[in-house]
């Protein structure tokens, strides 16, 4: 066994002491996996020390392991659980580069060689996917015994908004009806265990029923009710169920805990009412495929087959597991199979998603007791090396991570100011700030005491240790320079470290007649906030300030030279350099609110930036203007929904250079018009002419230029077609015929407007099947934009941009220049319901701060805080909330670890108790770890100033003239949206409009290209028809509504779930499948004698037809491996004797043949009639089957695109 050497440690669990000083030769962690596979391993990875090449190490170390007996389906016995589809495929690439670099370096033709091609081809289906796949896997595979359709789909976020939305509401008006003295009605359609559930929770409730009316007291009216309750089903339901109200709470505090058993009742119904609209429908969200996953997987049977088809279990991101998944990978592991888990404590910052450090903090702590007991079984390594980020920045990491974010001392210095007042301060007196003060701070102290006692060793792990302290590989070089900041003559003097503090403070002042600047102060701090409170009153908002800095920052930067240290062929080699805009990345605790005053901002400044998953999708302007032509197009006559439009690039001449005060003057004279028209009418009615119908005359007339005459017939025209084409076809050939496309192509940043007015075509698309007519479509865009949809598709690495985005969305990833702002500005706190789990105190609990203030504030009277009852209650519900206070810890840690080269910490007056500056505060650093700047208010106002000074203030329109190169650039962008709407997954459903009871299957949506995730939905655009090929959306009713194709597809569903050939027979005699599907005696002998038997097995291949590059897509019925051989067979609910319908099933299966010659030799293709198991033999597909693959497409795309 080989050793781990000092710069990746391994630590001996058993007895604490590092192994290094062993005989056998030094090695790194990952080489010590990678040598020792069959060994359960518990590894906390630092940022930047390797976590994704070590766990890579260790499953190639398994593969290794397994050559020597040439057994190469180990890959179908190694489960990966990653946390997102995007590491899931990264991960499957890495390992699937390493297993083609050992087959370039081999002889063909011997043994090894056999087995790395075989372990290659088997990669394809290899377990590597997020829990949520593996679940919904789970689920399929087990689809009888979890009483499950093996169909079943996932629930949209926007349904499932609105299912939660009406279950609340429903759920409060049955606690009225109750209060009320009226018998509750529930919903028909209800199951009848559910009805039960329900039945029993609504006694309980008329038990209750005086103290109904106190929830809405202590909460508030009746809307805020609903969002709790919301809340709860959204984010609590699992756990709810298993929940009560405390009896201590209940000795305490008799009216609060009764309104919080009745809250709670309420949202049990709420809950009931939600899944037996979705799980009773067989439709599921994250939460209840886990809980079905893990009821399923408590079956004796089922767990022990998934115990003995996994002999090895790897988890990523350990840290952002929960307990109930923990659970569902206790129940997978046994003594005959190893655990490799790996994360890092410090990075756990998905709390708000269900993410539980503590799981990751007991798990450690169980793998060092299991280590001492059997350290031959379980280790707990550490890595310890940093490969991301300069040596200088790793020893700020280390230093600002030991002696300030991660140090008890938010407990220990809380502690020594109340040494003396820790009985409490007795009832808080409403208005004395410093009683209040001091009672908050007992608080804090009484919280962290009772943590540590309850959680001892839990306690330590959540700190510093000596493991968490990190190495750094790049260790720099002689010579390196950083570029000065020139922010003033003074400032630019002064060298630059790689970390700065960039701080806005009201106390600093320019620079005097003598040089010199007043006494710096802690703009935090509390003796500060009224004038910091004036001064950000008179002056810039905070969040403005903070952008102008980081703007000024950037653009005295980009352009000069400086070292970076980039990756070459694996190696980090030194490049002088200059700074380039996507060097930069700006790191934000939130984006709502902030994102607009920076793109205001260095718009003026000149800086193109991309916010990454910005959530203003439909506040873009390119998106309000579409909005606003469907409320014109839904309702022309209201002067409201006119008027907007009328203002919108829709109206825009892009061939002359029109102002927008020609257009007031076009709109004055529509309603100059209107008068006229009123005034001739007035004798016939009295009703007001609307503006668009004074605009049609003055086009009809030829009084409107002619770009505004065309856009008023066009609305008209739309406006009668809206009742004859389906809903989101009206949008999508409005938006063409208007030439928004080209108007929109003419502002800054048209590749990415031009992508938002994509994606929202394509999501009206998706909803076409919702919105039976235009209204209906209208409303449901609108109601989406309470999700905060995110732009389009993300920028490539090449575009030099400056990126903006949230802590939590730079996770995992690294950037050369990293801006941490917003560091005075607590994130909005989450509403959070408590019900503790258990009585005795070990049991997690699910806390709501806002509700315990309220019984504070209105039940003052009841109770003393100081009262032991009280203060017994806050032990077991104020331990919790220190796993949701340091959170914030975590998020600073990860956010100043994305740095590569240089680290930004800007901080702006602010009052926020909870602002993150004080966990970064310098003051214990040595001083020559970073730089510190002080700027004050005015000079970030004269740094604005001077931009407007120098140039004009840009508006968004720079082109109105079109010139020729100006033609071709937007020719082009017209063209690149034109493609990004074809259908790069290419199937033969598609191609030969195949109706059948798989169609749905294979008409798939490009938007999702994770074929783990198995998100697939039919596409729902449509086009002009010809007789060979049809878009898929032309027969989506017929799929709805045929008697044929609905059985079909149940039968379908039963076939997918056969993996032998007796189950086949069951299904015949219980009558799930027609009986002459065995007459097909060849299903006897490929089931009997098959190695290997995968149905639906999703499989795909790349292919590049003029430019353009699409992926071959199929989902052949059956895939039997037999003999070395691979048979396909396609099961149709058919008695397939006509001709033309053979023609298509003839090109399905061939099709999928040709895909499958990718894994091996083609032993057959057949089709089997499920009706009276006919066989048809299908030849195998020629070699000029591909040019009969691109021909179809072409002809595809020139319907299409008509």
């Amino acid at each position: 066994m080989a050793d781990i050497d000092d710069s990746s440690k391994m630590n001996n669990a058993s007895n604490g002491k590092d192994v290094s000083n062993m005989a056998t030769p030094v090695t790194s962690v990952a080489d010590y996996v990678r040598e020792n596979p069959n060994c359960n391993y518990f590894i906390s990875a630092s940022a930047g020390t390797g976590k994704t090449y070590t766990l890579t190490s260790y499953y190639l170390g398994i593969l290794e392991h397994y050559e020597r007996t040439g057994e190469a389906d180990i890959v179908d016995k190694i489960l990966a659980v990653t946390f997102t589809n995007k590491a899931a495929n990264e991960m499957k690439e890495r390992i699937m580069d390493e297993v083609r670099k050992k087959l370039d370096s081999m002889k063909p033709n011997n043994a090894s060689y056999f087995y790395w091609r075989e372990v290659y081809k088997n990669l394809s289906r290899a377990v590597i996917s997020t829990i949520d796949s593996f679940c919904r896997r789970i689920l399929v595979e087990q689809n009888v015994q979890a009483g499950v359709d093996p169909s079943f789909t996932i629930i949209t976020e926007l349904k499932q908004m609105r299912v939660i939305e009406n279950a609340s509401r429903t759920a409060i008006e049955i606690a009225f009806k109750i209060f009320d003295d009226e018998e509750p009605l529930l919903p028909p359609g209800i199951m009848r265990e559910r009805k039960d559930k329900m039945d029993g929770y609504i006694y309980e409730l008329k038990q209750l029923k005086s103290s109904i009316k106190d929830i809405f007291e202590l909460i508030g009216d009746i809307q805020e009710v609903q969002e709790h309750v919301a809340n709860i089903v959204r984010n609590w339901r699992l756990e709810l169920s298993n929940s009560d109200v405390s009896d201590k709470l209940m000795k305490v505090l008799e009216k609060g805990g009764k309104s919080l058993k009745v809250l709670r009742l309420i949202a049990l119904i709420a809950s009931e009412l939600y899944e037996s609209e979705t799980i009773d429908n067989f439709e599921y969200d994250f939460k209840g495929v886990l809980e079905k996953t893990f009821s399923v997987l408590q079956q004796p049977e089922i767990r022990a087959q998934y115990q003995g088809q996994f002999r090895y279990i790897i988890v990523d991101e350990f840290q952002d597991t929960n307990d109930l998944q923990k659970k569902i990978f206790n129940l997978i592991h046994s003594d005959n199979n190893f655990l490799f888990y790996v994360g890092d404590r410090k990075q756990s910052i998905y709390r708000f998603r269900g993410a539980d450090v503590s799981v990751f903090l007991s798990t450690m702590e169980e793998f060092e007791q299991n280590a001492r007991q059997a350290p031959d079984k379980y280790k707990v390594l550490s890595l310890q090396t940093n490969y991301r980020s300069h040596q200088k920045l790793v020893e700020y990491f280390n230093e600002i991570s030991e002696k300030s974010i991660f140090n008890n001392v938010i407990y220990e210095s809380a502690k020594k100011q109340n040494s003396g007042n820790r009985s409490g301060t007795g009832r808080s007196t409403k208005g004395n700030k410093n009683s209040q003060k001091a009672q908050e701070e007992n608080t804090a102290v009484y919280r962290y005491e009772v943590f540590k006692l309850r959680f001892p060793e839990l306690y330590k792990k959540m700190w510093f240790l000596a493991e968490d302290r990190s190495d750094a590989s790049n260790q720099g070089s002689n010579g390196e320079s950083i570029p000065n900041l020139e922010f003033s003559e003074e400032i630019s003097r002064k060298p630059t470290e790689r970390v700065v503090y960039l701080n806005v403070d009201i106390a600093t002042t320019k620079e005097n007649g003598n040089g010199k600047k007043e006494n710096e102060s802690n703009s935090g701090s509390e003796e500060n906030t009224e004038s910091i409170e004036k001064s950000n009153d008179r002056g810039l908002d905070g969040y403005e300030q903070e952008a102008i800095l980081v703007a000024k920052t950037i653009k005295s930067l980009v352009g000069k030279e400086m070292t970076f240290y980039e990756k070459e062929n694996g190696t980090l080699r030194a490049r002088r350099r200059k700074i380039e805009y996507k060097d930069f990345t700006i790191l934000t605790y939130k984006l709502q609110g902030v994102e607009e005053y920076y793109r205001e901002v260095f718009s003026k400044f000149g800086i193109p930036l991309y916010v990454v998953n910005g959530r203003g999708f439909y506040k873009r302007p390119e998106i309000r203007s579409v909005m606003s032509a469907m409320t014109a197009i839904q309702n022309p006559n209201s002067d409201y929904n006119f008027a907007n439009f009328f203002f919108t690039p829709f109206l825009e001449d892009v061939d002359s250079d029109s102002s927008d005060f020609q257009k007031f003057k076009i709109f004055h004279k529509i309603i100059q018009n209107r008068n006229v028209i009123q005034e001739a009418m007035k004798k016939e009615t009295s009703k007001r002419p609307s503006l668009f119908q004074s605009a049609k005359e003055l086009a009809k007339n030829g009084e409107l230029p002619k770009h505004v005459a065309d856009m008023i017939l066009l609305l008209q025209k739309y406006d009668e077609l809206k009742y004859f084409l389906r809903p989101a076809e009206v949008l999508k050939d409005f938006v063409k015929e208007s030439d928004y496309v080209r108007k929109i192509a003419l502002f800054d940043n048209s590749d990415q407007k031009l992508k938002n007015v994509k994606k929202l075509l394509d999501q009206a698309a998706e909803f076409n099947h919702q919105a039976n007519t235009f209204l209906e479509l209208t409303r449901m865009l609108q109601k989406i934009d309470e999700l905060q949809e995110t732009e389009a598709s993300e920028i490539s690495e090449e575009d030099n941009v400056v990126r903006m985005m949230t802590v939590h969305g730079s996770k995992g990833l690294e950037f050369n220049i990293v801006f941490l702002v917003n560091n005075d500005f607590s994130e909005k706190d989450e509403e959070k319901v408590f019900f503790p789990l258990a009585e005795n105190g070990t049991g997690r609990y699910i806390y709501i701060k806002k509700f315990l203030d309220k019984l504070k504030d209105n039940l003052e009277n009841e109770f003393d805080v100081s009262d032991e009852d009280f203060k017994e209650l806050m032990k077991e519900l104020e331990a919790e909330i220190v796993y949701d206070e340091t959170e914030l810890l975590r998020k600073l840690y990860v956010a100043i670890t994305r740095a590569r080269e240089m680290l930004f910490i800007v901080t702006v007056p602010g009052k926020d108790k909870n602002s993150s500056k004080k966990f970064i505060n310098p003051s214990e650093l040595s001083s020559e770890k970073f730089s510190r700047i002080d700027l004050s208010p005015s000079q970030i106002e004269d740094f604005l100033n001077e931009v407007i000074e120098e140039n004009e203030v840009k508006t968004e329109k720079t082109v109105q003239t079109i010139d020729e190169e100006t033609e071709k650039s937007i020719e082009k962008q017209i063209s690149d949206l034109t493609n990004m709407a074809y259908k790069r997954y290419i199937s033969p459903t598609l191609l030969y409009n195949i109706v059948d009871e798989k169609s749905d299957f294979e008409a798939f949506d490009e938007s999702f290209n994770d074929f783990e995730s198995e998100m697939f939905t039919r596409e729902n655009a449509q086009s002009p028809q010809s007789e060979e090929v049809e878009i898929p959306n032309v027969f989506s009713n017929m799929l709805e509504t045929s008697p044929e194709l609905l059985e079909g597809k149940i039968v379908h569903r039963k076939i997918s779930s056969v993996v032998e050939y007796n189950q086949l027979i069951y299904l015949v005699e219980q009558g799930d499948l027609p009986n002459g599907i065995l007459n097909a005696e060849m299903l006897k002998s490929l089931f009997e004698g098959s190695q290997k038997i995968l149905s639906e097995w999703r499989i795909a291949k790349d292919m590049e037809e003029n430019g353009k590059n699409y992926v071959l897509f199929g989902v052949p019925d059956k895939v039997f491996f037999k003999d070395g051989k691979i048979y396909v067979v396609d099961f149709k609910h058919s008695e397939l004797n006509r001709q033309q319908e053979l023609d298509k099933y003839r090109f399905q299966v061939q099709f999928y043949m040709y895909l499958l010659a990718d894994f091996g030799e083609i032993g057959g293709g057949y089709l089997i009639s499920s009706k009276n198991g006919k066989v048809i033999e299908i030849e195998r597909p020629n070699d000029d089957f591909i040019n009969d693959v691109k021909r179809r497409i072409d002809r595809f795309l020139e319907v299409v695109f008509v």
